[in-house]
């Protein structure tokens, strides 16, 4: 007997409501992204290609890193559920169920697999056309910042990865790209390395600004740097102590530094006996020395929050007051941001009960691979955003 009868709805009944013409057209580039990321076919047949899977038994090798990847957007509060988390997303996927035993050996069988794709998106967004940068930027061909960020781990992992401040971590070495929104190259360590440690290019990019802090200090980096094309921002140590070979007054007069016996002078030297510009902002020439190599800088100091802050760049002073210098620096907080959403949005720090290296492996790059899937969404949602924006203000505009 039917409990209910449920009236059918006439014309009228319910206001017709207009799509939405952004939702429209992100719906096909949502598609598009979930494809490169989480294909479960894609990544089978990529599994098959480098012999890590010759033929499916239990598991879906394709849809178990989906799952891993998927379950990188799930928030939990028991950290050891990383592994966990992904069995759970596997089933919910419709994977055949099974062990957790078997199904924590088949993720870290795709461990491997899944660092290649990683790798090939990082080779894509290095390499893809990105919207030229804007404003005091558009004079370089990318902003690129390097910066490490560190995970504690079970104590269990010290042996792999020794810390500094704990026992065991992780740390994540990166390249952050301005103009392409996303890091674009990724190296891991024990958090014992030092962030120095983890930036050696081996080629500069030509015209992009490199900005890095004081942990990248090195005048052999900056040379090079300099050799290779590139444009160079960074803090000065307290220690540093370059040659100065000119100060700089507020209406660009320059006077050329010279001791008493007229020998070049040291910075500090320059500084404390007065032979700059006596003016808190500093702009200075200085030579920059490394195993027999020179190069002629810039050095500003310019003062914040009651600290005497010096900057050591290539950034022309035509083009880049030392107050400019002082404002690009900051761009080196994009970083920071970037990584903190890394942690925050895609569980990346998450992982400090793991103790099976190949969990971790798992663990980490499904999260790397959730943050570039995020991103590219979040990129093509902009770009949609500001086309319908700038085609309504036209249509209104007189």
């Amino acid at each position: 007997m039917k409990l209910a009868v449920v009236p059918r709805l006439r014309p009228g009944y319910r206001a017709e409501i207009a799509e939405d013409p952004l939702v429209l057209r992100l719906g096909p580039h949502i598609e598009e992204a979930a494809r490169k990321y989480l294909d479960p076919d894609r990544i089978r047949a990529l599994a098959e290609d480098m012999r890590i899977v010759r033929r499916q038994r239990v598991h879906d090798a394709g849809l178990v890193a989906s799952a891993f990847i998927v379950s990188a957007f799930e928030g939990g509060s028991d950290t050891q559920g990383r592994i966990l988390d992904g069995w759970q997303t596997y089933l919910s996927l419709g994977g055949a169920r099974s062990g957790e035993t078997s199904f924590r050996r088949m993720a870290h069988k795709m461990a491997p697999v899944m660092r290649k794709l990683l790798r090939r998106r990082l080779r894509e967004l290095s390499k893809t056309h990105h919207p030229e940068l804007r404003g005091r930027l558009e004079r370089f061909a990318d902003v690129l910042v390097p910066d490490g960020c560190a995970f504690k781990l079970a104590a269990a992992m010290s042996g792999m990865y020794p810390g500094t401040g704990n026992p065991a971590e992780l740390k994540i070495h990166a390249v952050y790209s301005v103009r392409a929104a996303a890091v674009v190259e990724t190296q891991l360590s024990a958090g014992s390395v030092h962030d120095s440690d983890g930036f050696e290019p081996t080629t500069w990019e030509r015209g992009a600004l490199y900005i890095w802090d004081l942990g990248y200090n090195s005048y052999s980096r900056f040379i090079d740097a300099v050799h290779g094309g590139a444009h160079v921002l960074q803090r000065l140590k307290e220690g540093a102590n370059p040659i100065a070979l000119a100060s700089y007054g507020p209406e660009g007069h320059r006077r050329v530094l010279l001791g008493d016996d007229g020998k070049p002078l040291s910075l500090n030297d320059a500084c404390m006996f007065g032979h700059v510009h006596k003016r808190r902002v500093l702009d200075l020439d200085v030579e920059i020395q490394d195993e027999g190599r020179k190069v002629v800088a810039r050095v500003v100091c310019v003062p914040f929050d009651g600290e005497d802050r010096y900057y050591l760049t290539t950034l022309p002073r035509e083009i880049f007051s030392p107050h400019d210098v002082a404002e690009l620096y900051r761009i080196r907080w994009e970083v920071e941001l970037f990584f903190r959403n890394w942690k925050g949005g895609v569980r990346l720090d998450q992982v400090r009960r793991l103790s099976h290296p190949e969990s971790l492996d798992v663990a980490i790059t499904a999260s790397m691979l959730a943050a570039l899937l995020a991103r590219d969404i979040t990129t093509h949602l902009n770009e949609l955003a500001r086309e319908i924006h700038a085609a309504e203000s036209a249509a209104f505009s007189p």
